[in-house]
């Protein structure tokens, strides 16, 4: 009869394992192949299959997209028109108004 520790065990037991993994990975470089030669030239295309079913349309994606665009178009023209009647309004302001005048002191602008 053999007695050996528990210790003695786990470690015989791990030992086994390291040299199991050690000859596979041994027989898995020998297995490798080398590099691969040239490829050769290229064969007759086949004939075409027919063809497939149409996927489903992204259409109503598309669709609720360009409505968005459409709206941020339509408010960006209008800043665009708002913007250009405010500096009409200031160019006009600018002419009535001169340096001292009552205008200038009740909106407290600089002019």
């Amino acid at each position: 009869m053999v007695s050996m520790t528990q210790r003695n065990f786990v470690l015989m037991l791990v030992g086994v394992c390291v040299l199991s993994a050690a000859i596979g990975s041994g027989l898995a470089l020998l297995a490798q192949t080398g590099p691969s030669g040239p490829a050769g030239p290229r064969g007759p295309v086949g004939k075409q299959g027919p063809e497939g079913a149409e996927g489903p349309s992204g259409a109503a994606e598309v669709g609720g997209l360009e409505e968005e665009v459409e709206d941020l178009r339509g408010r960006v023209e209008q800043s665009e028109d708002v913007e250009d009647r405010l500096d009409a309004l200031e160019a006009e302001l600018s002419e009535l108004s001169g340096p001292g005048s009552t205008l200038c002191e009740e909106l407290e602008l600089p002019c």
